[in-house]
């Protein structure tokens, strides 16, 4: 299941996918947030440790879009695999 299909589209602006709605409490909430955004941070950091010449091209796009969402991991990684879906497609 895509994240477009899980949450509808997540701009890159100030949207919460998780809802202020939903019967989670906010600290609830909020360890799910730090948690995906750890887990991103992972595997940024996974992948921008690469050093396959063919992948350089993806780490560039992976810096980019790091460079657009500062703080917001969860985001620059989401953007990146958007573009590699579009790319593909």
């Amino acid at each position: 299941m895509s994240a477009e299909r899980t949450y509808g589209f997540i701009p890159c602006d100030d949207y919460d996918p998780w809802m202020e709605s939903t019967a989670a409490s906010a600290e609830v909430r909020h360890f799910a947030r730090e948690s995906l955004r750890w887990q991103a941070q992972e595997i940024i950091d996974e992948v921008l440790r690469g050093t396959a010449p063919g992948e350089e091209l993806a780490r560039a796009r992976l810096r980019r879009c790091v460079a657009r969402n500062p703080g917001r991991p969860e985001r620059a990684l989401l953007q990146q695999l958007m573009l590699n879906r579009d790319l593909q497609g």
